[in-house]
């Protein structure tokens, strides 16, 4: 099974209902789509957003400072021009209702230090269950150096009071670049037992089962998290 790509084309793999891309661009592009919502990260640049009035999103890099996002919904043409080389990850779900256009703003991400000793990570919450998103939930997730995150183990396998079913793709990056990490992922009966090197831009897709993730000592690791299932709620 193919779970390491440079593009997430769902329907394409393993992961049937979350579409990333990873784009740099430097001239004038139009979003618009008629049946999915789409979220757009910024991961460097300087960015104007057109929606009825302009916004003006820039970001130095993922490890210095928090995310700008915008959240477009079905129906709704927005224009991006970037002001300088602009990076993005472009993320997007197939639905069935409309919703709200929404631009999020560094102070608005709520940022949570978790884990402890040897699996200590920053997370910050992008599109949450409370967010005008209908299905797309995401974040991102930086590892301290040489520690684990997406742990103790945690999986989106099923609906239960610990779970709910749910695919998943990681875009990955490393802080020096030419750094790699390792993530596993696997199932309880180990139908799907796979370890995979992760380097930067790497996109990784998770249709199931655990998915543990560790940096190299003297990197920082960095993922943007997309999760799409039958519920918003983690």
């Amino acid at each position: 099974m193919q779970l390491k790509v440079r593009q997430s084309y769902a329907s394409d793999g393993p992961v049937k209902n979350i579409w990333l891309s990873h784009l740099n661009f430097s001239k004038q592009i139009e979003i618009f789509e008629t049946n999915f919502e789409v979220a757009i990260v910024l991961l460097s640049g300087e960015l104007s957003v057109f929606f009825e009035k302009e916004f003006i999103l820039n970001r130095k890099n993922v490890f210095e400072e928090k995310a700008s996002a915008i959240y477009i919904p079905r129906n709704t043409r927005v224009l991006l021009n970037p002001k300088s080389l602009c990076e993005v990850a472009i993320c997007k779900t197939k639905i069935d209702k409309d919703s709200k256009f929404s631009v999020i703003y560094p102070d608005q991400i709520k940022e949570h230090i978790r884990g402890s000793l040897g699996y200590r990570r920053k997370v910050f919450d992008i599109l949450d269950e409370d967010s005008p998103s209908v299905k797309l939930v995401l974040g991102e997730t930086i590892n301290f150096k040489g520690e684990w995150s997406s742990f103790p183990p945690h999986k989106h396998d099923q609906n239960s009071n610990s779970e709910v079913k749910m695919e998943e793709v990681y875009l990955f990056k490393l802080n020096p670049s030419d750094g790699f990490g390792m993530q596993r992922i696997y199932t309880e009966d180990k139908s799907l037992d796979e370890c995979v090197v992760v380097e930067n831009n790497d996109i990784v897709l998770i249709p199931k089962g655990y998915h543990p993730v560790c940096s190299m000592p003297g990197y920082e690791l960095y993922y943007l998290w997309v999760l799409v299932g039958d519920s918003k709620k983690l």
